[in-house]
């Protein structure tokens, strides 16, 4: 499994905190997140990682794993950041947001999977977004799956808190005919648009877009279930929450509390 952390936004809602560096390099403890992710990605085994560039991409240069580069960054989203990568996606890739945080078990569980995508979904997100946010709505995304674990709609603004089963974390993994999937649904996207895209030009893409153009397509992807395990950093109020309900281990990686149990696992 190849591993592509997608780290070329700005992160301006961290207000002066990103003037000088990256949003991943803002640190959480003593640690920048992507240094944190760095961590976790090697505990499990994974040492074949890609960070995909943009702003500032010279704070790179130590990192000591590949780098794509994505020179539109300023001008494009999620979606044309891991297309920058594209000639070295392989046939299992695994997708990292880079302004998240999350505990090696996380992983092991989408590791498990045999499905040809799948994403973590966070089925206990409402008590995070109720530390993040004054209404948890007004930044969450809709998110319902069958019994099975298919998701059939992703990424929407909801209008109640009964379009969320789940919350989407930004760890998502492509395997297989999932890839060619992936492809074939950016594709789209750049020849029809999607309704919901609200007008955006297909190069500002979210993922969620571009997995709910595989809802449609025929390509679900399938959930991973997780309870807490890992948060978010957007804003300045997220940092504290993240200290919060977080401590380091012993293995460099974090701890963080269990949303059905609020305790940190040992």
């Amino acid at each position: 499994m190849k591993a592509f952390i997608l780290a070329a936004g700005r992160g301006s809602r961290l207000l002066t905190l990103t003037d000088d560096r990256p949003k991943c390099w803002v640190k959480l403890y003593d640690k920048p997140l992507i240094q944190w992710q760095l961590a976790t990605l090697r505990k499990a085994g994974i040492s074949d990682i890609t960070i995909v560039t943009g702003y500032l991409s010279d704070a790179f240069n130590i990192l000591g794993v590949s780098l794509a580069h994505n020179p539109e960054w300023a001008d494009t989203n999620m979606v044309e950041s891991l297309f920058s990568a594209e000639p070295d996606f392989g046939d299992d890739i695994l997708v990292c947001y880079a302004d998240i945080v999350y505990e090696p078990r996380i992983l092991e569980n989408i590791s498990k999977s045999t499905a040809a995508i799948s994403i973590v979904a966070d089925r206990s997100w409402h008590s995070y977004w109720q530390q993040r946010f004054d209404d948890p709505l007004s930044d969450a995304e809709t998110f319902r799956a069958n019994a099975d674990g298919t998701i059939t709609d992703i990424g929407q603004k909801p209008k109640t808190i009964n379009e969320i089963q789940g919350q989407y974390v930004g760890l998502l993994r492509f395997r297989g005919e999932g890839i060619a999937a992936l492809k074939t649904a950016r594709k789209r996207i750049f020849s029809t648009p999607p309704s919901w895209m609200g007008g955006r030009k297909p190069a500002k893409a979210y993922m969620t877009d571009i997995l709910q153009v595989l809802i449609e397509g025929g390509y679900p992807p399938i959930a991973v279930d997780v309870h807490g395990g890992w948060v978010e950093i957007d804003t300045p109020s997220d940092l504290d929450v993240a200290r919060k309900i977080t401590h380091p281990a012993d293995d460099g990686t974090l701890r963080i509390v269990d949303a059905r149990t609020n305790k940190a696992p040992a």
